[in-house]
C-alpha cells in the first residue's frame, strides 16, 4: 500500500513530526510506502489513500477542501490538547484527517490512531509494535483529557542510570520525550541541578568549574554534588532536550524566586564577590553557606535569583509557565507567626515581579512545603490572597497519608490545583504504594472542575512501571476505574498474549504486597509505615531494644501474605521468556517480594530476641534472603553502577574520579536502594554484623560501639574495591534464586 501524507507547509514543526511518526509507524506496522508531501505540492494523481496532518487553520488541503464544504468542522477546540481522526471518501479516494487543537494534539492523535486501531502499546522502555493491516476508513475519534496539564518531574540524584535523570544522555532523552507524547502528557520540569545558570547570569563573577576537580561547595555523601560531565556540556545537554522537547510542543515550567537548595547551592565565588545577605534558619537542613537562601527582602537578592530565571529563559526555556518552592523545607523563626509572615510575604513578591513582567503565565506554586511546615489553616492563609487567574498549587503530594493535605487546604471547589501523586522518596526504586487510597483521592480531583492537571513527581524516575501506567490512563479518561481494573488493561498491554493470564494473576496477587509500602506516614493495626526503608543502615534501624509489642501489629500483614509471596516467586521462577519487558518486571516484582520479607524478618528477629527467645533461625533467614536479594540484582544491568559508570563515560568525557562521588551518592543513609554493588558490599555485611552482635549480646542491648566500629571498616573496605571489581556475586540464575527465596519466605514463623 501507498500512503500520501500531506503535512502543513507553514506551521509548528510538531506537525512535520506527527507526519514523519505517521510515516515510520505504518511502515512498521503494515510495510505501507508512505510520501510526505507539503500542502503547497502538487498531490499525486492517483487513487492513493491521503493523510491529511492538522485542522484548516495549519493545512492548506484541509482549507480547501473545507471551504469547498467536502469536510465539515472537526468540533474541536482551538488552543487545547483536544483533536479528532475522522476518514472520509472524497473525490473517489479515502482520506483520514488527524486534526488537533494545538500542535502537539496531532502528535497525539497519530500515536492513539497506531494504539487503538493497530494495537500498539507504548511503555517507558520500549513499544509494542504489532503486524496488522491500517484501517482508513469508518473513524470517527473525538478525544479531549481530563486535565489541562498532565506531567512529570525528574529530580537531582545520582545511583542507578534507569532511575536518575542526570545520568541520561541526549539519545535517552529523546526516547524520553518521545515516550512522553505516546502518553499524552504535555509537560516535564527538569530539577536535575542548577547546571551552568550561574555562569550565564553572572559570567564575569562566576567561573566555569574543572570537572575533574571536587566543587568548592560540594559537600560529602548526599552533598557532594561533584561534577561527572562538565558543566558546559550539561548546557549544551539541556539546551537541546529542551530544543527537542518545544519542537513537539511540550511544557517545561521556569524555576523562579528562591533556588537556593540541595541541589542547587550557592558557587562560593558568587557568595565572596556579591555578598548576598542570608536568612538566619532554623531548621537544620541546608543550613552550610551555599545552602541558605538569600535575604530576598532585599530587592536585589530578588533581583539576582530572576537573573538565573531570566537566564534559563534566555538560553534554554520559554516564559510560559512558572515554578517557585518559596522558602522551602525549612523554618527560619521559633516564631511561627514571624516565620509565616516571613514565607507569605516571598511568595507575594515573586507573583507581583512575574504579574508585572510576565502577566499572562501561570505559577505553579509547588505544595512540598506547605505539606511539610504548614499547618491547613495557613495553607488556607496563603491560597486565601493568591490571584487564581495567575497561581496554581501544585499539589504533588495528593498521595500523603497525612492528616493536612489538599483536601484540607481550602482549593477542592475553591481554587485552581493540580493533584499530583510523589510515590517514592530516593531509596524507594521498587514498587510501592498506597494505590487504593490514591484512586480514592482522584476520584476528589476529577470531580472537582478547579482541579487543573494530573503529574507524577517522585524524586526518581521510572521505578514503577504501574504508576506511570495509572497516570496516563487517568490523565485523558473520564472515569477513574478501579485498581483491579488498571491492573487488568496494564498486563494485556505489556505481556505476550501467551503469558497475559498469568501475569495478570500474578499482579492481583501482588498488589496487596505493594500496599505495605508508601512514600508517607501512615499508621493502620499497629503496622507503622512510616518506617519505610530496609537499606538505610539496619544498625539504627534495628536495634534490638524497647518494646517488643511494638511490632505485634506488623505480623498480621507478614501471615496473611506470606503464601502470596512465595506463589509469585515461584510462578516468576517458571516463566521461559527471552522478553525484555518482562526479564525486567521478573526482577522489579521479586526484589520488591524479597525486600518486604527481608524487613519482616528484621521485625521478627528483634520480637523473638525482646521476648527471651532465640531468634537464631529468624536471623539467619533474613540473611539467606538478603543475599539472595544481592544475587538477584546481579542479574539485571539496571542495578549496576558499573553498568551506569560506563554509560556515563560513553556518552562524553567524564570526570575520572567520579566513581568515589558516585558511591558517596549511592550509599548514603538516605539513598540507599535496591543496588546490586551495595547489596553485596554493604547491606549484607552490616546485617552479618550486627546479627553477629545480637548473638553475643544474648540479652540486654548490643555492643553498639563494636557494631558501628565493625561497620565503619567495612564502609571503608567497600570504598576502596573499584566497582569493576565487584564480582563476588551469587552465580545461581534467576530461576533458582526465586525458588529458593519461596522456601525462605515459607520458613519464617509469622
Amino acid at each position: 500500500m501507498t500512503l500520501t501524507i500531506i503535512s502543513p507547509s507553514h506551521a509548528h514543526r510538531a506537525y512535520e513530526i506527527a507526519a514523519e511518526t505517521f510515516a515510520s509507524l505504518a511502515s512498521e506496522v503494515s510495510g505501507a510506502v508512505c510520501r510526505i508531501i507539503t500542502d503547497l505540492e502538487p498531490i499525486p494523481d492517483d487513487s492513493s489513500p491521503i493523510v491529511a496532518i492538522g485542522t484548516d487553520a495549519v493545512n492548506h488541503y484541509s482549507a480547501e477542501l473545507y471551504f469547498k464544504r467536502l469536510i465539515d468542522d472537526f468540533g474541536i477546540r482551538y488552543g487545547t490538547d483536544n483533536y479528532r481522526i475522522r476518514s472520509q471518501e472524497i473525490g473517489g479516494r479515502e482520506v483520514i484527517f488527524f486534526a488537533g487543537g494545538r500542535p502537539r494534539a496531532a502528535i497525539y492523535a497519530v500515536y492513539r490512531y497506531f494504539e487503538l486501531f493497530c494495537g500498539c502499546r507504548y511503555f517507558w522502555d520500549g513499544d509494542r509494535i504489532p503486524k496488522a493491516g491500517l484501517k482508513l476508513s469508518e473513524i470517527d475519534l473525538y478525544e479531549s483529557p481530563r486535565f489541562e496539564y498532565r506531567g512529570l518531574r525528574y529530580f537531582a540524584h545520582r545511583s542507578l542510570h534507569r532511575f536518575q535523570a542526570e545520568h541520561w544522555s541526549l539519545d535517552d532523552w529523546k526516547q524520553e520525550i518521545d515516550w512522553i507524547l505516546k502518553k499524552r502528557l504535555n509537560m516535564f520540569m527538569l530539577r536535575i541541578g542548577i547546571d551552568d545558570l550561574f555562569q550565564r547570569a553572572f559570567p564575569d563573577i562566576v567561573s566555569y568549574p574543572d570537572r575533574d576537580k571536587p566543587l568548592p561547595e560540594a559537600g560529602a555523601g548526599y552533598d557532594d554534588r561533584t561534577l561527572f560531565w562538565s558543566l558546559e556540556y550539561r548546557g549544551e545537554l539541556r539546551k537541546k532536550l529542551l530544543a527537542y522537547a518545544f519542537e513537539r510542543d511540550l511544557m517545561h515550567p521556569e524555576d523562579c524566586g528562591t533556588m537556593t537548595h540541595w541541589y542547587s547551592r550557592t558557587p562560593i565565588e558568587f557568595l565572596e564577590s556579591v555578598k548576598p545577605e542570608l536568612l538566619s534558619q532554623k531548621s537544620s537542613g541546608y543550613r552550610e553557606q551555599t545552602g541558605l537562601v538569600w535575604d530576598v527582602r532585599k530587592d536585589e537578592n530578588l533581583d539576582n535569583y530572576f537573573r538565573l530565571t531570566d537566564a534559563h529563559i534566555r538560553e534554554y526555556g520559554k516564559p510560559e509557565l512558572f515554578h517557585t518552592i518559596g522558602l522551602a523545607e525549612r523554618s527560619y523563626s521559633d516564631d511561627r507567626e514571624e516565620n509565616m509572615r516571613l514565607k507569605l510575604n516571598v511568595y507575594r513578591r515573586i507573583a507581583a515581579h512575574l504579574a508585572e513582567k510576565y502577566p499572562n503565565a501561570k505559577l505553579f506554586i509547588a505544595s512540598w512545603d506547605l505539606w511539610m511546615f504548614y499547618k491547613p489553616e495557613e495553607v488556607q492563609r496563603l491560597v486565601a490572597e493568591l490571584d487564581p487567574n495567575q497561581s496554581i498549587i501544585l499539589d504533588y503530594t495528593s498521595d500523603t497519608t497525612r492528616e493536612s493535605n489538599f483536601t484540607s487546604w481550602g482549593v477542592v471547589g475553591k481554587f485552581p490545583w493540580i493533584f499530583g501523586i510523589f510515590s517514592g522518596y530516593e531509596p524507594n526504586n521498587e514498587i510501592r504504594g498506597f494505590y487504593g487510597l490514591t484512586n480514592e483521592r482522584l476520584k476528589l480531583a476529577r470531580a472537582d472542575p478547579m482541579c487543573k492537571g494530573l503529574i507524577l513527581w517522585p524524586e526518581l524516575s521510572h521505578g514503577d512501571t504501574l504508576i506511570t501506567e495509572y497516570l496516563a490512563l487517568n490523565a485523558w479518561d473520564s472515569g477513574t476505574l478501579p485498581i483491579a481494573e488498571v491492573v487488568d488493561k496494564f498486563c494485556s498491554d505489556r505481556y505476550p498474549e501467551s503469558l497475559c493470564a498469568v501475569m495478570t494473576r500474578l499482579w492481583h496477587k501482588f498488589m496487596p504486597i505493594v500496599q505495605l509500602r508508601a512514600w508517607s506516614s501512615y499508621q493502620t493495626k499497629g503496622f507503622d509505615q512510616s518506617d519505610n526503608d530496609i537499606f538505610p543502615i539496619i544498625i539504627g534501624r534495628a536495634p534490638f531494644s524497647g518494646d517488643p509489642n511494638r511490632f505485634d501489629g506488623r505480623f498480621e500483614s507478614a501471615a496473611k501474605l506470606k503464601s502470596n509471596a512465595s506463589d509469585i516467586l515461584r510462578t516468576l521462577a517458571k516463566l521461559e521468556s527471552n522478553d525484555e519487558m518482562l526479564r525486567r518486571d521478573v526482577c522489579d516484582i521479586a526484589r520488591t517480594v524479597l525486600g518486604r520479607f527481608i524487613d519482616f524478618g528484621i521485625i521478627l528477629s528483634q520480637k523473638l530476641y525482646l521476648n527471651g527467645g532465640d531468634p537464631s533461625e529468624a536471623m539467619e533467614r533474613t540473611l539467606e534472603l538478603n543475599r539472595t536479594l544481592a544475587g538477584l540484582l546481579a542479574t539485571h544491568e539496571d542495578y549496576s553502577m558499573w553498568a551506569t559508570l560506563c554509560r556515563l563515560r560513553s556518552v562524553t568525557d567524564t570526570n575520572p574520579d567520579f566513581e568515589t562521588t558516585l558511591k558517596r551518592n549511592a550509599e548514603n543513609n538516605y539513598c540507599r536502594s535496591y543496588i546490586f554493588e551495595n547489596a553485596q558490599y554493604l547491606y549484607v555485611p552490616e546485617m552479618e554484623i550486627l546479627f553477629d552482635e545480637v548473638k553475643k549480646a544474648k540479652n540486654g542491648s548490643p555492643d553498639r560501639e563494636a557494631i558501628s566500629a565493625r561497620a565503619a571498616e567495612n564502609r571503608r573496605r567497600y570504598y576502596e574495591i573499584p566497582l569493576e571489581k565487584m564480582n563476588e556475586i551469587d552465580r545461581r540464575g534467576v530461576s533458582e534464586l526465586l525458588y529458593w527465596a519461596a522456601e525462605l519466605i515459607d520458613g519464617f514463623g509469622f
